[in-house]
């Protein structure tokens, strides 16, 4: 009977053992699994980008009736513009924005379409006509981190009339950019500026933009 029992001791012993290293193994492979998930979600792209997330990083200026980059939004960091970088054309600078190599820009966010190819979305301030502040969005796409092309998003001032765009960067890497412009003047047979209408004559004109497998920006 002693020889039985300690047999049947043995036998349970050895199948208590057997069920902890069993869900020890589940245990792992599961936590494995979570880590590998988790890591793919954070190189996941934000996106869709739209122009409504970039409303924080600007403010309108107290000197003027421009916007002005929000340089104290918490985590805003700030370069300049190199002599190099302007010799890729800007597509879309309807009003000819030309950034100085001392100007400076502040990135808000970078987007990864392919090994390959990399988006930089910056915001920067320039000066129009009687130093006008005009607020730029700017998308910089790069091809084996070498800057191949410049999309202009927004260019948002007001000289007489109000300028300014709306814009949407899509996972299908095509980008949608809605110009808008308001004017808002009463003018008198003469063309001279006698006041302001009530409501403002609002136009608007929609460009389609697709990013090619070289990171160029391809309009449709």
């Amino acid at each position: 009977m002693k020889i039985l029992k300690l047999i049947t001791i043995h036998l349970f012993v050895l199948l208590c053992f057997s069920c902890t290293k069993n869900a020890s193994k589940n245990g792992i492979t599961q936590s494995n699994r979570l880590s590998t998930d988790s890591t793919s979600t954070e190189m996941t792209n934000n996106l869709p980008y739209t122009s409504d997330r970039v409303q924080p990083y600007y403010k309108p200026d107290t000197d003027s009736t421009g916007y002005v980059v929000n340089t104290s939004y918490k985590g805003l960091q700030s370069d300049t513009f190199n002599e190099k970088d302007a010799s890729v054309p800007i597509k879309e600078n309807d009003f000819e924005i030309t950034p100085g190599p001392k100007t400076k820009y502040y990135t808000l966010e970078t987007f990864k379409f392919s090994d390959q190819n990399t988006a930089k979305l910056i915001i920067y301030n320039t000066f129009g006509e009687n130093d006008s502040k005009i607020l730029n969005v700017q998308l910089n796409s790069y091809f084996n981190n070498v800057l191949t092309d410049k999309l202009l998003l927004d260019c948002r001032f007001t000289f007489e009339t109000e300028y300014f765009r709306t814009f949407s960067i899509n996972k299908d890497r095509s980008i949608t950019i809605v110009k808008h412009s308001v004017d808002k003047l009463e003018y008198n047979e003469a063309g001279d500026i006698v006041g302001e209408k009530k409501q403002g004559d609002s136009a608007k004109v929609s460009v389609e933009y697709s990013i090619d497998p070289t990171g160029k920006f391809i309009k449709k």
